[in-house]
């Protein structure tokens, strides 16, 4: 899927005291097999452009096409495509149990799964399926952000998106977080990172996306 933003501007709280205005005429195009890696300074946008990826926010002024069809005409349909771990876990979670909050998008885009599933996403993330009766929001931070990436792997997406991914996790945590790009990379299937730490993941990317000041976005091959 080709995903392209044409002369984008976000701008929160417009009209008022509080405008802030994050992007403006941002032009960007990236294929969904594209391994990016997404840096800035904190505050630059990059959580803001997750959230317009994921159509979760609308652009102010500007178009966005998937595939050459506006995503928001129908946002299920494109969403189901996408799996997204934000950088802070807590907020995604909506489900009593880690059972509930890991085969929710499952659900939601009805998409089969099993057990034998379920085990094997826990095993890549590094948790037992004894969490699975526990609340995510008991949890220690590490484990909450494994309990994040398992819940957006079980419904296969076609391209995953991670905003600080390593923040909180040990180093057993970070080589699994390492363990599923490379994975998705071989089966052809595509990611973003964004991070403050891009040296941990040498070699992961074809493709890196800097936000600089203003919003300006400089792309580069790798």
């Amino acid at each position: 899927m080709v995903i392209e933003l044409r002369d984008v501007s976000v701008v929160f709280e417009k009209g008022t005291d509080l405008e802030r205005k994050v992007f403006e005429r941002l032009n960007l195009s990236f294929q969904t097999s594209s391994c990016i890696l997404l840096v800035g300074e904190t505050g630059a946008g990059k959580t803001t452009l997750i959230n317009l990826l994921d159509l979760l926010i609308k652009p102010s002024t500007g178009t966005m096409l998937y595939d050459g069809i506006d995503p928001f005409t129908n946002p299920y349909e494109f969403r189901r495509k996408f799996g997204v771990a934000f950088q802070i876990p807590e907020r995604q979670f909506f489900n009593e149990t880690v059972y509930d909050e890991i085969t929710y998008a499952c659900k939601n885009f009805r998409v089969p799964y099993d057990k034998e599933k379920i085990l094997k996403v826990l095993e890549l993330v590094g948790l037992s399926e004894s969490v699975l009766k526990k609340s995510p929001f008991k949890l220690s931070g590490g484990e909450q952000r494994k309990v994040a990436i398992a819940s957006i792997l079980l419904h296969d997406p076609e391209f995953l998106m991670f905003d600080e991914p390593t923040a909180g996790l040990d180093l057993k945590g970070v080589l699994s977080i390492l363990s599923i790009l490379e994975s998705f990379r071989k089966s052809g299937k595509g990611y973003l990172v964004a991070t403050h730490e891009p040296e941990i993941f040498s070699g992961l990317f074809d493709k890196r996306i800097e936000i600089k000041s203003a919003g300006i976005v400089e792309v580069e091959s790798l």
